[in-house]
């Protein structure tokens, strides 16, 4: 794997964030289901008691659950192993740092690219992005102006390797992060062989590795506001030898001619972004299909009309606490008439629950 020529932990390095991984799965696992067994026989009678029926909304069991052993406890795992983990990578960044950017000033004078990076000084990056540790990655996802700035893509991906394996996706960090996108393709669209794609909040590029080389002839595009994270894609793109053209763009207006795609996708897009964006981006994927393309986007399980009021309270919590500020506002918002209001005719729109490994992603979008 790509990635894996410029990130490479030592062994103490890779033994320290072992450790934190194993508190990770602590957390996710035993700590988190100890809060849901103590929501259901303690919490959840004494709410439905006090309030004289079955509670509806999290906010009538939020403070009871809050103040329990089991939820502090969970809360100080949770909290503690994500600056734990940004720490144990951050050896490892530093060391490889220079190295990566050899590698890109390297690639900069190679006489053949297989794709190409656009980056936009001048693009006016989205609050809350800009001024957000989302994940409470330090410095954020956007970087600094120094064109030779390679932290945040380093970090994200030593992230990637401890954060989302903690929550049971084992394969986040590689071609398997493109699972869901790939399934959900072959089993609705069996014979869909798009000419031209598009790739919103692609980020670093792992799971547009995988979906570049499913469809070999396509012309790939992948679109981000964090030119720290695209520089790190095109690296790790080009040392594999994918044509993958990134750009430093916004989501919601990407400059694209209209009817310009034949697919149009994003990889856990919608719960990093702001709720009252989300219009415009969906409004802006039916813009630059063309007739007969396709949309498609895998994200995060947290739809309150699917959690029980328990996992809720705990998902506020990383809200409010652990660099989630967008969960609520995704999670509230029903997908199915977003795309219709988005323009995509309501047969053709589609949302599903899918299992990957120990855990379950969202996948939803439509034919036009």
């Amino acid at each position: 794997m790509s990635d894996q020529q410029v990130y490479v932990p030592t062994p103490l390095e890779k033994a320290r964030q072992d450790f934190v991984l194993g508190i990770k799965f602590l957390a996710n696992g035993i700590a988190q289901q100890r809060v849901r067994d103590v929501y259901r026989h303690d919490v959840l009678p004494q709410a439905e008691r006090r309030l004289g029926h079955a509670p509806t909304t999290r906010r009538e069991v939020e403070r009871d659950l809050a103040r329990t052993t089991a939820f502090r406890s969970w809360a100080v795992l949770t909290h503690r192993s994500q600056g734990m983990m940004w720490d144990a990578i951050e050896a490892t960044t530093r060391r490889v740092a220079p190295q990566a950017v050899s590698q890109l000033a390297s690639l900069r004078t190679a006489p053949a690219k297989r794709g190409s990076l656009e980056l936009d000084p001048a693009l006016e990056i989205p609050t809350p992005i800009s001024n957000t540790e989302i994940h409470r990655q330090p410095g954020g996802f956007v970087g600094s102006a120094d064109p030779d700035d390679l932290v945040p893509g380093l970090r994200y991906i030593g992230a990637s390797l401890i954060y989302a394996v903690g929550k049971g996706q084992a394969k986040a960090a590689s071609d398997g992060r493109a699972h869901n996108l790939l399934s959900q393709l072959q089993a609705r669209f069996p014979d869909f062989r798009p000419r031209r794609i598009l790739d919103l909040g692609c980020g670093v590029g792992v799971h547009s590795q995988a979906i570049a080389l499913a469809f070999p002839e396509a012309e790939y595009h992948g679109v981000d506001v964090a030119a720290g994270l695209l520089r790190f894609g095109h690296l790790i793109a080009e040392q594999r030898g994918l044509p993958i053209h990134f750009h430093q763009r916004d989501a919601s207006r990407t400059g694209f001619e209209a009817a310009s795609f034949d697919l149009v996708l994003s990889n856990i897009l919608f719960h990093e972004t702001n709720s009252a964006r989300l219009p415009q981006i969906l409004r802006e994927c039916r813009r630059v299909l063309k007739p007969g393309g396709v949309m498609l986007h895998a994200d995060v399980a947290t739809q309150t009309s699917r959690l029980e009021l328990d996992d809720q309270v705990m998902n506020d919590w990383q809200v409010r606490w652990n660099g989630e500020p967008f969960w609520t506002g995704y999670a509230e918002r029903d997908m199915h008439k977003e795309m219709i209001a988005a323009g995509f005719a309501p047969e053709q729109c589609f949302t599903e629950y899918v299992t990957h490994g120990k855990s379950v992603g969202f996948v939803f979008g439509a034919s036009v």
